[in-house]
């Protein structure tokens, strides 16, 4: 071993630890373990699973504990073209020329004098290759890069679980250009308008600029308000020039909420391309959640806008008991009838429950007026985000009859059943497991008491 290494591993000797776990990744089979490690190696300190504080710790929980197979064909770079094209329409996708299986499997012939390829299971940049002029295109660098992202495997290496069942294909897309006035091309980088989303709610936009030359990073808030704090690129800084509020940036904020409904992070990834907005991708753990904010404080301000709420998949739930993940399968609860608890505040209806599973693994979910599922439940029945419970026609007339009887009372909750589309009564409850059974969000526990006008007492 040369000096001038020998230095370096004694300077900097978790370095070198990195990269041995990084090379025995495929061997460490428990995640948690491996994450512990490589959290030690990259950030000087051990993770508390059980207490995590700042963003980047709450990302590396939710990489174990929030396991939605909806995420695998989200962070598939083609099957996530078919989603969002369901969920905001066809014309934000940008175009797929081809598709196939492997490097040697591409028609180049086919493939117009502008595209970009990209592996489908790559992140960042590492599989991604642009060409914007056929004839003097690099095809043999193109298909060495492209191979060594078919070898690379996000889930390994970073313990990315979406990424673990990703088939690994290249496609090939349009190559999108920002046009000038007189019509010709822009030869810069497009930036990239990464909306950091909480809860299903879009809350800073990171703009990232000259990714190829010398990359700046901006934070701004809904209102574009330029944010003093940048990351999580720890070498990059803000630019010398501020960004122009996007022209549509509430089509670009309403976009983000959509594809971020019901989750507790993602970073909604979109372009303006000649006034015309694209999506890009959807990540869930930017940087893999070993990233650097400057200043370092708003690592933890970032953090405490994760919720870590009980998450539920594919008919199992998982529960969080001192640090060991419990799951269990969901019952059938058709047998059974449901709960509607409708919450009055000074006698207007303002949301309600519906109670399942009581007799076999008691959930319930929460709803507003508008029967749109709310992102918060009760920690003792933890809700359920990914089942489709029928609300009833018949829930409208629930709501008037339980103002009746809530009338004149600063909170009063109404319950009643569904019988063959007929409503009966069960009970009046003023003070809900007496007021001590918690919620799994404070942040809507404090909204529900905001709605509580309590009458001044002589």
């Amino acid at each position: 071993m040369q000096a001038t290494t020998l230095k370096r591993v004694l300077l900097h000797p978790r370095q070198l630890m990195d990269a041995l776990l990084a090379r025995s990744a495929r061997w460490i089979k428990d995640d948690k373990l491996f994450l512990s490690l490589r959290w030690w190696c990259r950030m000087g300190y051990w993770l508390d699973w059980e207490h995590p504080k700042t963003f980047c710790e709450k990302l590396q929980w939710l990489k174990l504990y929030n396991r939605n197979p909806l995420y695998t064909r989200l962070v598939d770079k083609l099957e996530a073209k078919k989603y969002v094209a369901d969920i905001i329409g066809e014309e934000y996708i940008i175009p797929t020329i081809g598709v196939w299986e492997k490097s040697e499997d591409i028609d180049w012939d086919a493939l117009p004098d502008q595209f970009v390829l990209k592996t489908t299971h790559g992140g960042g940049g590492g599989g991604v290759v642009i060409c914007r002029d056929k004839r003097i295109f690099d095809k043999v660098a193109a298909i060495e890069k492209l191979n060594r992202s078919m070898k690379s495997d996000i889930y390994v290496n970073l313990r990315e679980w979406p990424y673990k069942d990703v088939p690994k294909r290249i496609i090939a897309e349009q190559l999108m250009v920002e046009q000038s006035a007189d019509g010709r091309e822009s030869k810069g980088d497009l930036p990239d308008y990464k909306f950091y989303c909480f809860n299903g709610e879009p809350t800073y936009c990171q703009v990232i600029r000259d990714r190829s030359t010398k990359e700046t990073i901006d934070f701004y808030d809904m209102d574009w308000n330029h944010m003093p704090f940048y990351g999580l690129n720890p070498v990059s800084e803000n630019g010398l020039n501020p960004v122009a509020r996007p022209i549509h940036l509430d089509r670009l904020i309403e976009i983000a909420r959509q594809l971020s409904l019901r989750i507790p992070f993602a970073r909604i990834d979109l372009y303006v391309i000649n006034d015309r907005e694209y999506f890009g991708e959807v990540t869930f753990y930017p940087a893999g959640g070993f990233g650097t904010f400057t200043p370092e404080d708003w690592n933890q301000r970032l953090g405490d806008l994760v919720n870590l709420p009980t998450m539920f998949w594919g008919g199992y739930n998982i529960r969080i008991n001192n640090g060991v993940s419990q799951i269990s399968k969901i019952h059938n609860t058709n047998s059974e009838l449901n709960d509607y608890k409708l919450f009055c505040f000074n006698g207007k209806c303002r949301l309600f429950k519906i109670d399942f599973g009581r007799f076999v693994e008691h959930h319930a979910n929460y709803y507003d007026t508008d029967l749109q599922l709310l992102p918060f439940g009760e920690v003792v029945c933890p809700p359920v985000y990914d089942i489709n419970i029928p609300i009833p026609s018949i829930i409208v007339d629930m709501f008037s009859q339980a103002e009746k009887l809530a009338k004149d009372i600063p909170f009063l909750r109404v319950d009643f059943y569904n019988v063959n589309n007929h409503i009966y009564f069960g009970e009046l409850t003023f003070y809900p497991a007496s007021g001590l059974s918690p919620f799994t969000s404070r942040q809507w526990d404090l909204k529900l008491g905001e709605m509580i006008d309590l009458p001044h007492l002589l």
